[in-house]
């Protein structure tokens, strides 16, 4: 298992159109960045803290490290989620019929 990597900080700014989310890296933070790379890409997870100061980051920054589990033939294992059948769950169902019957069309 990958150690944990954490860079930057973060806070959340009031403004008059909502809240924004500031996001603070020093040089440090970047070279991390940097070394976290894989395939041109750093995925990150923004947490919020659970002990907040007042005028300090309220949140902080997670190197996402997760890779799939690979079988011993070097292909993908497919998580249970991705096994489903797309007919069973709704939220993959095509959302309407893409064939057509020619004794269906109105003209």
């Amino acid at each position: 298992m990958n150690d944990k990597v954490f860079i930057g900080s973060g806070k959340i700014i009031p403004t008059k159109f909502g809240e924004l989310t500031k996001i603070s890296f020093s040089e440090s933070d970047i070279d991390k960045l940097k070394a976290n790379l894989t395939n041109g890409w750093v995925n990150l997870v923004v947490k919020e803290k659970k002990d907040k100061v007042e005028g300090k980051p309220t949140h902080y920054l997670e190197v996402d490290n997760w890779k799939p589990n690979t079988d011993k033939d070097g292909s993908k294992s497919v998580s249970q989620f991705q096994q489903a059948d797309s007919t069973s769950n709704p939220l993959h169902a095509p959302a309407f019929s893409t064939t057509v019957q020619e004794d269906d069309l109105p003209f």
